[in-house]
């Protein structure tokens, strides 16, 4: 099976599972976010803040950039603008979906972070592991370790959003079945790099 039929069915099972879990199952995703969030006086409160900002837009956008900048100097433009696309369409289809949809965030009281928008889908879960994904799918060779940091650290923002109390656990499936949608998507016409011999040849 091609990696971005892969990518897309799996997509489509979260982001289903997510929304059933919303609508289907609203007790099951209450009892999940009691048992995952944490209290105010917990250890490491501070720490998990630290770690929820590194999927926030504010590190991930310029991050994003940055490469999109550097595989712009080494003329690799097919897949700069691929890059570009493919992070900025998953980002748009996030807020598009949080603005349709209008999910309120779990109760105000107990939240360990400030939040304005809406809650479905987690667009900190989403964003980690469209970025970090689309990344590792565009360099290859770096795959073996690029693939499971960028589920590791999916998994540990997604943790981190339901831990604050800003998101429900359905929010976060959600977030990662459309980043995987998104990702599978686009993985279709993801550009060949050009070989050593032609980059060598046109410099």
């Amino acid at each position: 099976m091609r990696l971005s039929t892969s990518l897309v069915i799996a997509g489509l099972v979260l982001l289903l599972a997510g929304l059933l879990l919303w609508h289907g199952g609203p007790a099951t995703d209450l009892t999940l976010f009691e048992r995952l969030r944490l209290d105010a006086r917990a250890r490491g409160v501070a720490a998990i803040r630290g770690l929820t900002a590194l999927g926030g837009f504010a590190v991930l956008g310029p991050l994003a950039l940055v490469i999109v900048a550097w595989l712009l100097a080494q003329r690799r433009h097919a897949e700069a603008l691929w890059l570009f696309a493919t992070i900025g369409s998953g980002r748009l289809a996030v807020e598009a979906m949080k603005e349709i949809l209008v999910r309120p965030r779990p109760p105000l009281v107990g939240r360990l972070a400030e939040v304005s928008s809406h809650s479905f889908p987690s667009s900190h879960a989403a964003g980690t592991l469209l970025t970090w994904l689309a990344l590792a799918i565009v360099f290859p060779r770096l795959r073996p370790w690029s693939l499971p940091f960028a589920l590791a650290m999916a998994a540990a923002i997604g943790w981190s959003r339901i831990a604050l109390g800003v998101h429900w656990p359905s929010d976060v499936l959600a977030g990662y079945g459309l980043a995987l949608l998104t990702v599978g998507i686009a993985a279709r016409w993801l550009p060949q790099p050009p070989s050593p011999s032609h980059r060598a040849g046109s410099a």
